[in-house]
């Protein structure tokens, strides 16, 4: 990539995480395209896939989820996330606070907090915690899903 390409797709990578990455001026990012309208973005070693107009943190780069608030849900609801389910309210028993909608967030299982999904809010950190019912999150990227499977072939 150029630098100035690289440069660019740095801003839209912290434009996506609402923070600055402490990157050199000189960091370069590497991507690979496995797929039609799918990147994979490597920063420093922090990947981030790049899809359907979105820009989000791969599941396998626990420096990249790092960059994102977390909510955590508990066993029952593993199983729907899995699937490719929205993060419903009840399933919810801890969340960090995420800001306005549309940040993203990173969905943990309860017992040993692994990362299981990368989704988008639907509503705010304040708001989703005074919910008792509905969505909150939107499914992004879980584990076995169309990025998962694209990431093991690079």
């Amino acid at each position: 990539m150029s630098r100035r390409d690289s440069a660019g797709m740095v801003e839209e990578v912290e434009k996506a995480v609402r923070r600055t990455l402490d990157l050199s001026k000189s960091a370069q990012a590497e991507c690979a395209e496995p797929a039609p309208g799918v990147v994979f973005v490597d920063l420093g070693g922090m990947t981030f896939v790049q899809a359907e107009g979105r820009c989000f943190p791969y599941l396998g780069s626990p420096g990249a989820l790092a960059l994102v608030p977390s909510a955590t849900v508990d066993e029952g609801a593993i199983r729907f996330v899995l699937n490719g389910a929205d993060i419903m309210r009840p399933g919810v028993r801890s969340l960090e606070d995420w800001g306005d909608a549309g940040g993203l967030v990173v969905v943990k299982e309860e017992k040993k907090g692994r990362a299981i999904c990368v989704g988008v809010s639907v509503v705010s950190g304040a708001e989703a915690a005074e919910m008792k019912k509905g969505s909150c999150i939107k499914n992004l990227h879980h584990v076995g899903d169309r990025y998962w499977t694209l990431h093991k072939t690079l």
